[in-house]
């Protein structure tokens, strides 16, 4: 059955490399006639195309070690903190468990589950192993189909929140729990994915299996007819069904529903303008043509309020966010108080790869003085950054009225340090759920292919400290919990959105001094209370 299949959640970091070499290349560029823009000129690599034979084969056992052990490898070398959670140790014995429980001979299939819940257990989300997207492709071209109903795991139960199967009686419709697939719990089943899923908080990790729930399935051996067992969304009585495979695209999948559009504005009937924006894994000066083209509009018919969607943004680039913010707040903002950077050769080839290859050989990285610092000091030690608020500029077009901003569990990595910057420099009202992306944590990745079976990772080279100086591994509270039951008609996040910022919510208003002056001292003492824990 054909239909589309999902794109693989890959997530870049809180912040690209690519600012830095843009302005490491600043004076290279203006004594040279080279191109005018450096976002043309300096380019992210793309992850390697796989090898289509890699597909087929089983790889042998030395293989699998290698790959294993050249991933932990890199781990070991350019992660900040990878041991937060586990010893080394403790990651060598379950490096060793891994290997003995393996076949002679194994496809990447066969290997991502177990390597993935290895890094899972890590606890950072932007360290991970990617699920075999491409195997998964290729069962899709065929006529099996795959499982087509959304789930939530809520409270340790699997519920439908939407589905194209239903009963006559209505007990198979949103509400209804899953009981068991194929003859497993599915609560066990859920479980064993969020193993394999990484990520710092809960609702990030369930939010992706939810996601990708169905790849999930497959990649377990599960196959269509599913036979369900389910507790009716009626009364709770509970029936099976042999719910049939369907095309990928039949049902949406995942808490917000997505246009498909990377970024989108629309104006509703009562005026207020919805702007969503669903990554911000783009090039900088095409987001920068799109947001002033929008706020062109805006500029010319004024809405009575603006909400901002970052619900389905799972990061990338940290400068788009900056970008958004020039054009809807005259305060000044940052989005972290503090990184630590890796230095790491790693880091450094990533880094190089980032320029045309007639240029790498040149030391360019030397002409400024963080460049300077990351290429002089030595591997495995630490290069701190503090970063200074960002001045807005003198913006024609910026929106003066009323902002909201929708987050929850989806919202990660540059999505939720923009939702920090919103939070700890009070730049509008945010709505939702808790975000999937804590307040500090890892980020800056390199991503890669391993070498034999070729599956994606990446990795994080850098840690992220919150403007205020909090450390805590949780999400960025939105000041208005706004959580839909399972199957509720419409938006009502949006919706309630909508009626705080009509209504004059405190959270819109402009932050008073006292604010400011409260966020800063908030922020020096958390700092000097992490420099006075620090060994």
């Amino acid at each position: 059955m054909s239909g589309a299949s999902p794109a693989p959640r890959t997530f870049h970091g809180r912040a690209a490399s690519l600012a830095l070499l843009v302005v490491l290349l600043g004076p290279l560029l203006g004594a040279c006639v080279l191109p005018a823009a450096c976002g043309s000129f300096i380019k992210v690599p793309e992850m390697p195309p796989i090898s289509p034979e890699v597909l087929d084969r089983e790889f042998t056992r030395e293989e699998i070690a290698a790959d294993v052990d050249g991933l932990l490898g890199l781990i070991d070398e350019a992660h900040p903190d990878p041991y937060e959670l586990l010893t080394h140790a403790d990651v060598q014995l379950r490096r060793d468990a891994l290997l003995a429980g393996l076949d002679d001979a194994i496809t990447r299939c066969e290997l991502q589950p177990p390597l993935a819940e290895l890094i899972a257990a890590l606890g950072d989300g932007h360290t991970t192993v990617y699920l075999p997207y491409e195997e998964f492709f290729r069962h899709m071209t065929g006529p099996q189909g795959c499982w087509p109903i959304d789930v939530h795991w809520e409270n340790g139960a699997l519920i439908v929140r939407r589905t194209v199967v239903t009963t006559e009686d209505g007990a198979l419709a949103p509400g209804a729990r899953i009981l068991e697939i194929a003859g497993r719990p599915a609560p066990e089943l859920f479980r064993t994915f969020l193993a394999r899923q990484s990520g710092e908080t809960e609702i990030w990790r369930a939010g992706s299996v939810e996601n990708a729930f169905a790849v999930h399935l497959w990649l377990a051996g599960i196959r269509p007819p599913y036979r369900t067992r389910f507790a009716a969304a009626t009364d709770g009585h509970e029936f099976e069904v042999d719910v049939p495979g369907f095309a990928y695209n039949v049902v949406v999948r995942g808490t917000v529903p997505s246009s498909g559009r990377q970024w989108q504005l629309e104006r509703r009937i009562d005026g207020v303008a919805v702007l969503t924006l669903n990554s911000f894994s783009a090039d900088l000066d095409q987001f920068e043509d799109w947001l002033e083209d929008v706020f062109e509009e805006l500029h010319a018919q004024p809405p009575p309020a603006l909400v901002i969607d970052l619900r389905s943004n799972g990061g990338g680039d940290s400068r788009l966010g900056d970008e958004l913010l020039q054009y809807v707040t005259d305060h000044p903002w940052r989005q972290h108080g503090r990184k630590d950077w890796r230095v790491s050769e790693p880091l450094r080839r990533h880094m190089k790869s980032m320029l045309p290859a007639w240029i790498r050989w040149l030391p360019v990285q030397y002409l400024h003085p963080l460049g300077w610092q990351l290429w002089t000091t030595p591997a495995g030690e630490l290069v701190t950054l503090d970063f200074d608020e960002e001045t807005p500029r003198d913006e024609p077009l910026r929106y003066k009225g009323p902002v909201g901003w929708l987050i929850g569990p989806s919202t990660f990595s540059s999505a939720s340090s923009l939702a920090v910057a919103v939070k700890d420099c009070h730049l509008g009202l945010l709505v939702g759920s808790e975000t999937g992306g804590v307040v500090s944590g890892f980020g800056e990745v390199i991503y890669f292919r391993l070498p034999h079976t070729q599956l994606g990772a990446q990795i994080s080279t850098a840690h992220f400290v919150r403007p205020s100086g909090e450390m805590a591994a949780h999400g960025v509270i939105p000041d208005l919990v706004v959580e839909p039951e399972a199957g509720e008609p419409g938006d009502p996040v949006l919706e309630a959105a909508v009626a705080a910022l009509l209504s004059g919510h405190p959270a819109t208003q402009p932050a008073t001094a006292d604010q400011v002056s409260a966020a800063q001292a908030t922020g020096a003492a958390a700092e000097e209370a992490a420099a006075g824990a620090a060994p």
